[in-house]
């Protein structure tokens, strides 16, 4: 059984993870200050400091990641993720994106998951 990786561990993330979740909390932030800017008859003040929030979470995710805090991390990317994911429910690819990125930075976080342990006998 599998845990995550201990804190003194130098995992780094794919590059593929790390470039979905600076994607994604980029887009986060472009689509907080785009609505209110330019869509006001659909503008929520909530959605916007969601969207904000969601994007600096995912971004604090890699960060602590990359301190070498990957439960932390782990837990940062999920709620930021789901957030965006909820208030940008309306463009169908946010919704699928937050889902891989958890998974993927969840897989990312885990040590030694996928590597078989042999006995010395």
């Amino acid at each position: 059984m599998s845990t995550f990786a201990p804190a003194g561990s130098t995992r780094a993330l794919p590059t593929y993870t790390t470039a979905l979740a600076w994607f994604f909390a980029a887009a986060c932030i472009a689509v907080a200050i785009y609505v209110p800017v330019f869509d006001r008859a659909n503008w929520e003040l909530v959605g916007s400091i969601a969207c904000v929030a969601s994007g600096l979470l995912v971004a604090a995710g890699l960060f602590a990641f990359s301190r070498t805090f990957p439960r932390l991390a782990v837990a940062l990317v999920t709620i930021g993720a789901l957030a965006g994911g909820v208030f940008l429910v309306w463009t169908l690819v946010a919704p699928i994106a937050a889902l891989a990125l958890i998974v993927l930075f969840a897989r990312g976080a885990r040590g030694g998951s996928s590597v078989a342990v042999k006995s010395a006998g």
